[in-house]
């Protein structure tokens, strides 16, 4: 009876160390997958073209499950260790080629506008020289307002054109056509009737303002100016001026 007990015991001690010696082995052969997470996209026993999403882990299951939506519509709880997470890696897609060839218009419109950014610094330069000489010519003009004070000319052009004459009067000008006369104080009032647009013969020559023409009085001639007279001073005679040295009178 003895031996009998003995040789169960031994014999439980084997089945259990069998056991003890077989189950970490088995937890070793599943596969622990502990990056999975909610809404990863996955493939199924080891096949690329099985796949789904993971919609949740199902509790107390051994080994562990997840609840998988497959992509043909179905669902299904999974063991982890036939579940493969998808790895994205960086695709090529089309988009590259056209992004380079944006990157290239634009690199072309970036030397065009350089392009035209030094055209129109050369014309800004060439404005700015030309601003310079005509602010020099302003300077060195005497007459700055060639309008408002007319040149004597430009009067006697445009008179010229009208078939009017322009000449010199005492203290003034005059303005003859024919034998109608005016007289102008200035210049100036006689650019101003002629360079309009638009004038009548009787507003330039109205019957209250005309002048005869025999009365006109030619321009008084200019003096000219007499030098002032010589002083002469009167020669002082050797004898004199030998006399002052002795009495120490200066020298005139």
């Amino acid at each position: 009876m003895n031996n009998l007990d003995l040789s169960h015991g031994k014999t439980m001690n084997n089945l259990k160390s069998s056991v003890a010696q077989t189950t970490p082995n088995k937890q070793q052969s599943h596969k622990t997958v502990t990056n999975l997470f909610c809404g990863q996209r996955v493939y199924l026993y080891d096949n690329p073209s099985d796949t789904g999403t993971l919609i949740h882990p199902v509790e107390g299951t051994t080994p562990p499950r997840w609840t998988v939506k497959l992509d043909n519509g179905n669902y299904e709880a999974v063991n982890i260790d036939h579940i493969t997470p998808i790895t994205t890696t960086p695709e090529t897609t089309d988009n590259q080629p056209q992004l380079q060839i944006d990157i290239s218009e634009l690199q072309q419109q970036i030397i065009a506008l350089k392009q035209e950014n030094q055209r129109l610094e050369q014309e800004n330069q060439q404005l700015k020289e030309e601003l310079q000489k005509t602010k020099q010519t302003l300077r060195r003009a005497k007459d700055l307002t060639p309008i408002i004070r007319p040149s004597l000319k430009r009067v006697l052009r445009l008179a010229k054109d009208a078939c009017m004459e322009v000449k010199r009067t005492v203290k003034g000008w005059i303005l003859k056509m024919g034998d109608k006369a005016r007289f102008f104080r200035r210049l100036s009032d006689i650019w101003e009737i002629l360079s309009q647009d638009n004038w009548y013969l009787s507003d330039i020559f109205p019957p209250h303002k005309l002048i005869p023409i025999n009365k006109i009085q030619p321009p008084l001639p200019r003096k000219k100016p007499t030098p002032p007279e010589k002083q002469t001073i009167p020669l002082v005679p050797p004898s004199i001026v030998q006399l002052w040295r002795k009495m120490g009178l200066p020298k005139c």
